[in-house]
């Protein structure tokens, strides 16, 4: 059975000298670019003025430091604008970070960047990545002199999901922590709504795509493609690139709120119908893995470590399937239409926002494993009709471009945040 566990690393390490380490990695231009800003280092909080570099002026390495500290907290200091706060788990919300905060640099001229800690940086524009980030660095953002906002892709109050209601439950018991509340899907901007959230405080601003790696393969480089991973000629090709397992080591044990239960119901299906072949990405994928292997159906699994490699996978599919419960995005949506392959999805996340039923991909109701299965078998008996989703997908995505969803957020939630400040861009 195809399979492969081939993981490999750009990133190398540099010592700082005061702690924390640099991750330096290869960029999705070729270049070397500092992924995570040290919170640490006094050479990254040494770009003080006036009072603040007087005082500091004889002073060198960790002695100035807590010096640097109380001055900041008094106001003079020389500060970042943004500060993308994201777990540095190597995942997808690194790069959102990375495709928010170079872009709005390079559009607006206005300093952003990225790290995985918010302790001591005060005057700033504190953005968590995620309702974890903020939870989990919630006592360290407070400062009265930051903006906060934090991103919430999904959540849910019942009990179908324990941890996830808990986890929004803790959220709005601090909302008045929070300055803006950014959301990806119209689904969760009305159940904050609904939940007492005030609709100033709301926005609403999708995930965005990197149109210049997710780009249609060449019929050739899809032929060459399937051969090197091993897919037979007469199999039709399903992708499934996100975390479904519980954990991060094997995942072993289903992770509900993504569906593989219900991924594993429609791939037993389809199987019945045509040869299927399945292909995978993402970390903790063994539940589906092992369920696969009992049915007889041949799948080959690669997770990156650079999560923008998976770009080269879908130019082997011949069809994406979303089976989740519960989303905030998910990427795949976006990835799969940019990239030229037909989507097959639950209405969950943004799906709804992006996806014209039967124009441009094919969509059902939670859990309707029959009517996933049957609208994979479309695409597979029907080619035109799949060929016809791509070119309408393909239209819809422009629109998703990280370097306009960028300039949303710079302009819906940044730049507000800086002119309540009193603050120069």
């Amino acid at each position: 059975m195809p399979h492969c566990e081939c993981r490999k690393t750009s990133s190398k390490r540099a010592g700082n000298g005061f702690g924390e380490s640099l991750i330096l990695e290869k960029s999705v231009l070729g270049k070397e670019r500092k992924r995570i800003s040290t919170i640490g280092n006094t050479a990254d909080i040494a770009a003080g003025t006036g009072l603040e570099q007087g005082v500091l002026s004889s002073l060198k390495g960790v002695a100035a430091f807590p010096f640097r500290v109380v001055l900041r907290g008094l106001g003079f200091s020389k500060v970042k604008r943004v500060c993308y706060l994201v777990p540095r788990a190597g995942w997808s919300t690194d790069w959102d970070g990375y495709y928010i905060t170079s872009n709005i640099a390079e559009q607006f001229g206005i300093k952003a960047e990225i790290s995985s800690k918010s302790r001591w940086l005060v005057g700033q524009i504190l953005h968590h990545s995620s309702l974890w980030s903020f939870l989990g660095l919630k006592g360290d953002s407070r400062h009265r002199r930051n903006k906060v906002v934090v991103t919430v892709f999904h959540g849910d109050r019942s009990e179908r999901f324990p941890e996830l209601k808990n986890g929004i439950e803790a959220f709005l018991a601090g909302l008045s922590e929070v300055d803006v509340l950014v959301t990806s899907c119209r689904l969760m901007e009305n159940r904050f709504r609904e939940w007492g959230v005030p609709a100033a405080k709301i926005r609403c601003i999708p995930l965005g795509v990197d149109l210049g790696r997710f780009l249609p393969p060449t019929l050739e480089g899809k032929k060459r493609l399937r051969k090197e991973i091993g897919i037979p000629d007469d199999s039709f090709c399903i992708g499934s690139f996100h975390k479904d397992g519980n954990g991060w080591d094997e995942g072993l044990t289903p992770k509900l709120i993504k569906g593989p239960d219900l991924f594993l119901e429609v791939i037993n299906k389809l199987r019945k119908r045509v040869r299927v072949f399945v292909c995978l990405s993402g970390p903790a994928r063994g539940y589906v893995k092992n369920g696969l292997e009992k049915m007889g159906v041949d799948y080959y699994h690669r997770h990156f470590d650079n999560y923008y490699e998976v770009a080269s996978l879908y130019h082997c599919l011949d069809a994406y399937l979303v089976t989740s419960r519960e989303e905030g995005g998910p990427k795949g949506v976006l990835e799969s239409m940019a990239s030229g392959v037909p989507l097959v999805s639950t209405r969950v996340g943004l799906a709804p926002d992006v996806v014209e039923q039967g124009k441009n991909g094919f969509l059902t109701d939670i859990e309707e494993v029959d009517a996933l299965a049957e609208y994979l078998a479309v695409l597979r008996d029907d080619p035109s009709k799949g060929q016809d989703l791509v070119n309408n997908g393909l239209k819809t995505i422009q629109a998703y471009d990280w370097s306009l969803i960028a300039a949303r957020y710079y302009e819906e939630v940044y730049r507000p945040l800086l002119d309540e400040a009193g603050q120069e861009i």
